[in-house]
Formats: C-alpha cells, structure tokens, sequence
C-alpha cells in the first residue's frame, strides 16, 4: 500500500510539473493560430474561433524572420564545429600528456566560466572592430566559440581521462600516428561527449541575445533573438505572429535536442566523474 501510495505521488508530481512546463507552450500554439483581435478578447480563448496560419506565413513573407533564421543556423553551426576542432584536440592534450602548468591552466580555463559575459561586450565590440569585422557572422561565430570553448575543453577533457592510454599505444602499434589514434580510435569512443558538448554549444548560439544585438548593426545581420526583440513595437505587438515565430525559433532547438539527447546525458556524466 505504501509503495503504491509514493508512486502515486511521484507520477501526481511529475504530472504537475509537466503541465507547468507545457501550459507557456500550448498558450504559444493556441495565441499563434488566432487572428489580432482575438489575441487582445477578454476573457481569453484557448480554442481560437476562426483557426488562421496567417502569422506563420507573414513572418516568412512579410516579416524578415526567414533572414533572422538563416543567420541564426549559420552562426549556430559553424560556432559549434569551431568549438569542437579547437576543443577535441586541446582536452585530448590535457588527459594525455603530463607537462608543467597543466594544472595551472585548466584552473584558469575553470576560472573563466565563472566570469559574466556582459563583462566582455565592450572589450570584444572594440575588437572586431579593430579586426573590421565588426556586423559579420564571423564575429558572432568567434564570440560563441569562445564562450563555450572553456567549457567544452573542461568536459572533453574528463571525457578522455576515461578511456584507457592502452587503447591509443594499440593503434600506435599498428602503425598509425598520435593524430591518428586520436581522430580513429579515441575520438570515436567520446562521442556521447562530444555529443553533449556540441548541443550545449549550439543552444549558446542560438539564444543568446545580448551579444547578438551589440555585434549586429542593421536588420539583416539579426539573429532569431535579437528579431523577435525587434518586432516589439512602440505602438503595436502582433502577439499572434510573435508566438508564431518564438514557436519556429523553438522547433531547431527541439530537434537538435532529440537527436543528441541520449549523448547529452551519458556525456554529462561521463565527464563529471572522470577526472
């Protein structure tokens, strides 16, 4: 009876927390299928009365979202490949060599995450500019393969003190090179952390606002983010076509996180128990 009882609780509480967590999302869905007068109807409507997909198809007619889309997968994906060529071979450096000041700098990597990104804003505004690539994707690419670079390395790095050196002297044996032991044989054996590492980099890039809107001067270098800021109007919000495109801006999101989910777990834990 007890044990019945306490898994009746845990499913009531896990239910209670999947509502809280799905109510903002069917609120998005049922607010984007409505027509702007019905957005602002008192009392609110869950069902819409006259169901319309006109906000979905005025973002990507009338609006510039599909740009804001665009420049957000560009710089998302090509931030996280930078991140992982530069983070693969540096954590696999720290698991597998033993040289002085090792220690020392992955303290100062560690030291790193502990910093607010606002912090730098105005140092790397002055850089890019100084570089001239200041309103580019290339500026929102090196500034989010940095932030998550630290990350990444730290993560990877307990990743590969996991896997044993012998499997690397095997392939040596074999005849390949240090580089290639690494890139055949080790790297595929970190895959659930380098899995995991690739989405956190990937969600970095794709939501984060400030930086987005300090390094883009004009309307088409806008990512997803800093868009949906700039459709805010001062005298009129389409609430309906907002929910539409924060709903489309989620969907990439979900999609990336489905398919590397089971990496995402395994990765985090690998890396969090090996040291």
């Amino acid at each position: 009876m007890r044990k019945q009882f306490r898994t009746a609780l845990i499913y009531m509480i896990l239910a209670s927390v999947t509502i809280v967590i799905l109510f903002p999302v069917a609120w998005m869905l049922s607010t984007s299928l409505k027509t702007e007068p019905e957005t602002f109807r008192m009392p609110p409507t869950w069902v819409p009365l006259k169901p319309t997909i006109s906000p979905y198809l005025n973002m990507w007619k009338i609006k510039n979202f599909a740009r804001y889309f665009f420049n957000t997968a560009i710089v998302s994906i090509t931030a996280t490949a930078l991140s992982l060529l530069l983070s693969v071979p540096a954590s696999y450096g720290f698991a597998r060599f033993k040289f002085r000041g090792a220690q020392g700098m992955l303290s100062f990597i560690l030291l790193t995450q502990m910093l607010p990104s606002v912090i730098l804003i105005i140092p790397y505004f002055t850089l890019m500019r100084t570089f001239g690539i200041l309103n580019t994707h290339l500026a929102l690419v090196l500034a989010y393969a940095s932030f998550s670079l630290p990350f990444c390395t730290w993560m990877l790095r307990g990743f590969f003190a996991g896997i044993p050196k012998e499997i690397d002297e095997a392939a040596m044996v074999d005849g390949c090179s240090r580089l290639m032991a690494m890139v055949r044989v080790v790297v595929p054996l970190a895959v659930p952390g380098i899995g995991a590492t690739s989405l956190f980099t990937f969600l970095l890039a794709w939501n984060h606002y400030l930086f987005s809107l300090a390094l883009s001067l004009n309307e088409n270098m806008y990512t997803i983010s800093v868009g949906l800021g700039a459709m805010m109007g001062e005298f009129r919000i389409a609430w309906n076509e907002m929910m539409a495109a924060a709903l489309l801006a989620t969907v990439p999101t979900i999609l990336v996180y489905v398919f590397l989910e089971q990496y995402f777990v395994q990765g985090l834990t690998g890396g969090a128990v090996k040291g």
